[in-house]
């Protein structure tokens, strides 16, 4: 049988033809399906110790969407707030939520993490929980500047500042955080960013932390939000209010940051605040007087009363802020700064007020205690002066203080465990 050239090509490029169709069959990969459910915006907006408004704008190609939930976290609260929201049922949905600050408030100046899960009636589920959004819940009540974003930011109420007035808190927050840093060691490994509120008066910080619930006359401070509020007001003599009250509260976040997790609640109240007021780089010097005249008069306080947060008695808690920076100067004479990083060490692991002493300084507490005593007797009149002239000097302490000393030191929502 004679078999044509002709017939012999055309039957080769047959069989390739379908070799070469069976391997793009074979090779082919399934085109991959648009996902039903598209969030088209998502939006949250707030109004200081008011409302926050979440909005949604969704769709999806399959059903009708059925059910729509919020999710929304504030860093510094341990719980999850979550709403089921009420929609009717369609293809397309348009929705909002609305929260009300004032009767469950967010801590002020926290970031808040927020996301939704969709449904559809086909089964289809998105959840944004992978891929979420945040925004900052700052004081939107007044309109702020700031220097350029860094690890470090200074912001200021608009018009009650300048350039130079915010590169001032700058160069000195950078500075304290070097110096504080440099002895509190390898205790401190990272530096999150850290930005710095300065209202232009006292009284719109207090409101500020009254709308959101929280007393900042009595210490209510959140160092894990890396976040310091301080009042200074624009005008002269500003650089020696940020002197004292800048390395004050960054001794609490550096504090904070020094212990592990979980860790800041044992860190007794003497050591806390002792450290941050002995960081101010302009002391108070009605400090000097109030434990001058306590020594003389021997109305000192027992360190062991200092472990727990201080007394709400204005008086009290004058010399306890005195005492406290007085004995941190102590223990830094004797044993350095790595008797500071052994206390924290301590503390880090759990110990007690007392047991913390004598474990990071081989001393028990009533040794401490006794030992900066006579490290201040030398320092006091041989006669206790009238009963009646040192009321009257304590009032005028107190009256300095609650003008120009945050007392509440960081904005801290804590539970100091109490010792003793």
């Amino acid at each position: 049988m004679t078999v044509n050239k002709m017939q012999v090509a055309n039957g080769k490029r047959q069989i390739v033809a379908c070799f070469i169709l069976v391997m793009e069959l074979l090779l082919a990969r399934p085109a991959t399906a648009a996902a039903p459910i598209t969030v088209v915006e998502s939006e949250a907006h707030h109004s200081f110790a008011q409302q926050v408004t979440f909005t949604l704008h969704t769709t999806s190609s399959a059903a009708d969407i059925e059910h729509v939930y919020l999710f929304f976290h504030a860093m510094g609260d341990e719980q999850t707030e979550s709403e089921s929201l009420d929609i009717e049922p369609a293809r397309e949905i348009n929705t909002s939520y609305v929260h009300d600050l004032r009767l469950s408030p967010l801590p002020p100046f926290a970031m808040v993490t927020f996301w939704w899960q969709i449904e559809d009636a086909a089964g289809n589920v998105l959840n944004t929980g992978s891929q979420p959004q945040q925004f900052q819940y700052t004081d939107n009540r007044f309109h702020w500047e700031q220097t350029p974003p860094d690890e470090i930011t200074i912001h200021w109420i608009e018009e009650h500042g300048d350039p130079t007035f915010g590169q001032a808190a700058l160069d000195l927050a950078r500075t304290s955080v070097g110096e504080i840093g440099t002895e509190l060691g390898d205790l401190v490994t990272s530096t999150p960013p850290i930005d710095i509120y300065i209202y232009d008066a006292q009284s719109n910080l207090n409101a500020a932390m009254m709308l959101t619930g929280r007393d900042w006359a009595v210490g209510q401070a959140r160092p894990e939000l890396g976040v310091i509020l301080i009042a200074i007001p624009f005008e002269d003599g500003y650089e020696s209010r940020m002197r004292r009250y800048i390395p004050h509260e960054i001794t609490h976040l550096l504090i904070y940051r020094a212990v592990t997790p979980g860790s800041y609640k044992y860190v007794p109240e003497w050591l806390d605040e002792g450290l941050a007021t002995a960081n101010e780089k302009r002391p108070t010097p009605e400090y000097a007087v109030a434990l001058e005249e306590a020594c003389s008069a021997g109305q000192l306080l027992p360190i062991e009363e200092l472990c727990a947060p201080f007394s709400p008695d204005s008086y009290t808690a004058f010399l306890a802020y005195a005492q406290s920076g007085s004995v941190v100067q102590f223990i830094r004479e004797q044993y350095g700064a790595e008797g500071i990083r052994a206390l924290l060490r301590a503390y880090t692991n759990g110990a007690s007020c007392a047991s913390g002493v004598q474990e990071a300084l081989g001393i028990n507490l009533d040794s401490l205690e006794a030992a900066w005593r006579n490290h201040l007797e030398p320092q006091s009149p041989q006669q206790p002066p009238p009963q009646a002239p040192r009321f009257e000097q304590a009032a005028i302490w107190v009256g300095l203080w609650l003008l120009s000393l945050l007392v509440a030191a960081p904005m801290i929502g804590r539970l100091k465990v109490e010792e003793g």
